[in-house]
Formats: C-alpha cells, sequence, structure tokens
C-alpha cells in the first residue's frame, strides 16, 4: 500500500469519492425501465427526477466551492459523502413515489456538489503539476464509471433482483468512499488548510467555462439517461441495451484518461481540444438519430470517446488558471455543467416522448454549440507558460 499522502493514493480516493456522489443520478437513468414500471412512472418522470440531482447541484455548487476553500478537504468529503450515503439508503427502502424519489435526488445532488469541488481541491493541492492533468482525468472517469456500473446493474442485478438492490450498492460504494476519504485525509495537513480566497480568473471568463459547460452536459446528460431506453426501442434486448451503456462509458474512460496523460506530455490548451471533442461528439449523436441498433454501435466511440469526454480537460484548465481558490473557481464553472445536466434529462424526456430521433438531433445541436463556445473561450484566454507550444 502506498503512503496515505503518496499522489497515486490521493487519485485512487479521488475517483472513489466521484463515482460514488455522482452514483445515485446514473444509476436513475440506467434502472429507468424497472424504475417505470414498478413506480408507474413516463420518460418524462425520469428526467424530471434525475433533473432534480443536478437542478439541487446547480443551486448549491457555488456556495459548495465557497464551503469547501473554508472547511478544508476532509471536512467537506465527510459532509458531502454522508449525505450521499443516506440518499442511497433512503431510495432502497422506502422512496415509492416520483416526488420521493425528486427530493432524495435533490439532496443526493446538493452532496455531490460538496464532494465535486472539494476532490478538485484535494487533486489541486496534492498532486505535482505534471501529473495534474492525468490524476484530473481519474477523478472525472468517475462520472463515466458510475454509467458504466450503472448499466451493467441493470443486467447483473435490476432485473432479477429490482431496482431497490442497485441502491443498496450504492449505498456501499459511498461507505467505501468515506473510508477512503479519511485514510488518505488523516495526516494530510497540506490538503485540509481552510481558506477562503476568491478565484484568480475573472468572473465573465469563469462564466464562459459555465457556459460551455451548459450545452455539453446538456447533450451529455441526455445520451447517459436515455441510451438504454433509446435502445430498447430500436430492437436492442434490456440487457444488452445496459451492457451497451457500460460499454460506451468505458470507451469515456479510457478517453478521459488518455487526453489526460496528453496534457501532462505536451503542451496543449485544453479548451481547444475541448472544442474539437465536442464536435466529434455531436457527429455522434447524429448517428444515433438514424435510431436503429446497428446506428447505436457505431455512434458509440464518437459519442462517449469525445462527447463526454470532455470534464476532466474543462476542470484541468479552470484549476490551472485558478491556483488560489480551485473550489472556489470550479464552484462556478461546475454550476452550468450541472444546469446543462439538468435541462438536458428534462428536456430529453419530453423530447423522447414524441420522436427518439429528434432527441439525438437535439443532443448533436448542444455539442456543437458547446464546442463553438469552447472555440471562442479559448481564443479570450490569457496565455499560459505550460500551455505554450
Amino acid at each position: 500500500m502506498p503512503p496515505r499522502s503518496a499522489p497515486s493514493w490521493v487519485t485512487i480516493t479521488g475517483v472513489a469519492v466521484t463515482l460514488a456522489s455522482a452514483f445515485p443520478a446514473f444509476l436513475t437513468g440506467a434502472v429507468a425501465v424497472q424504475l417505470r414500471s414498478d413506480l408507474d412512472l413516463g420518460a418524462r418522470d425520469i428526467g424530471l427526477a434525475v433533473g432534480s440531482f443536478f437542478f439541487a447541484a446547480a443551486l448549491s455548487s457555488r456556495v459548495a466551492g465557497r464551503l469547501a476553500e473554508r472547511l478544508g478537504v476532509r471536512r467537506a468529503i465527510g459532509i458531502g459523502l454522508s449525505c450521499t450515503l443516506a440518499a442511497d439508503v433512503a431510495v432502497a427502502v422506502a422512496v415509492d413515489s416520483l416526488l420521493g424519489l425528486g427530493l432524495v435526488l435533490a439532496a443526493a445532488g446538493s452532496a455531490n456538489s460538496l464532494s465535486q469541488v472539494s476532490v478538485n481541491k484535494m487533486l489541486a493541492g496534492r498532486l505535482p503539476a505534471e501529473r495534474l492533468g492525468f490524476g484530473m482525468a481519474i477523478k472525472q472517469s468517475g462520472m463515466p464509471l458510475a454509467t458504466l456500473t450503472g448499466g451493467a446493474a441493470v443486467p447483473l442485478v435490476a432485473i432479477d433482483r429490482g431496482w431497490r438492490w442497485t441502491f443498496a450498492i450504492a449505498a456501499v460504494l459511498a461507505v467505501v468512499g468515506l473510508v477512503l476519504a479519511a485514510v488518505s485525509t488523516a495526516d494530510e495537513a497540506g490538503i485540509d488548510q481552510p481558506a477562503a480566497r476568491a478565484p484568480d480568473l475573472a468572473p465573465t471568463l469563469l462564466r464562459g467555462y459555465a457556459l460551455m459547460g451548459l450545452f455539453g452536459a446538456a447533450a451529455a446528460g441526455s445520451i447517459t439517461t436515455f441510451l438504454v431506453t433509446a435502445a430498447e426501442a430500436s430492437g436492442i434486448d434490456p440487457g444488452r441495451a445496459g451492457w451497451l451503456l457500460s460499454a460506451g462509458s468505458a470507451l469515456g474512460i479510457a478517453s478521459r484518461l488518455w487526453q489526460g496523460h496528453l496534457a501532462d506530455r505536451r503542451r496543449i490548451v485544453p479548451v481547444e481540444r475541448v472544442s474539437v471533442m465536442l464536435a466529434g461528439g455531436g457527429l455522434g449523436a447524429l448517428v444515433m438519430a438514424t435510431h436503429t441498433p446497428v446506428g447505436y454501435l457505431i455512434a458509440l466511440a464518437p459519442a462517449f470517446g469525445m462527447g463526454w469526454a470532455w470534464p476532466g480537460l474543462l476542470n484541468l484548465s479552470v484549476i490551472r488558471r485558478n491556483p488560489s481558490a480551485p473550489a472556489a473557481a470550479t464552484g462556478i464553472s461546475q454550476t452550468g455543467i450541472y444546469i446543462g445536466a439538468l435541462t438536458g434529462p428534462v428536456g430529453a424526456g419530453f423530447v423522447a416522448e414524441q420522436s427518439i430521433t429528434a432527441l439525438w438531433v437535439a443532443v448533436a445541436a448542444s455539442l456543437l454549440v458547446a464546442g463553438w463556445l469552447a472555440r471562442r473561450l479559448a481564443r479570450s484566454l490569457p496565455a499560459l507558460a505550460s500551455e505554450q507550444v
């Protein structure tokens, strides 16, 4: 076992906390078919429930960033994951209506916003600059890992044992995250120093990150929430549809790790790379609009490997440019991501009830707009020595 202060140990903790805190939302999308049958919900209802998670996260993200700067990493993660654990248990044993599901997911969303910015602060404070890109990529891989695990839970658990058991597993993951965070931060005063600094970058530019993230996350949230349902409607077996989501998530993880590796080894401007990835994801979504089994298979690589592999680079760019207060800065930039993740599933739920093809066309448009905004932002940012060719 590496020392608890070693960068590798801190990185493992980061991905575990990210996975556990994001899992409730992505798991809800993965088991949507079983939820709809058991609780008599429609596609619109699932979109609203998942959207409540991100609505609460968006409302609390900026405050969560400031709170994490003041509390320090250890206490902030402890509070965030404890709330996530309570939410998982509540869904597993008590939720029996759309209202109950929405309220519990909203609480989990607020907890997620605190955990996410706390992990950003932890990685920024403990990882060497030449390893931060890969470290952020690993941390952000916790999001598609949550989707991958949720997709796998459909054939492995939900179909035979019921969807409630999948949330019991989510509770176990939250406990694992709490233990890892407690161990890895126990003797690390350097990452747990309370602070109350303001971001270094101008608010206008931070809002630019947020706007780009809004459109990108709206599309990504729609893909992860409705891929399984849409794939089943095209004729794919329910179990295989779940594995399709898992395969796409695995591609997204591999792509995030590769992009993080490149960011550390080469002098690239992360936001410029993000613009290319978002455009590629938009093309993949257009292939999904064919609404055929073959189309979904072909679209996996660009939709997940590009259209949902950019958040690590976005957070890397924000943290590089805001060394004084990484949690506060990412609290602002991630507000846009949460708003997008809210509006994506909610809007997609309404569109999907009318036309699956129209859903994927809208997703493609959102990704292309996000790519254009990323290109504009890259031209507006001041140059950094670490990004000069």
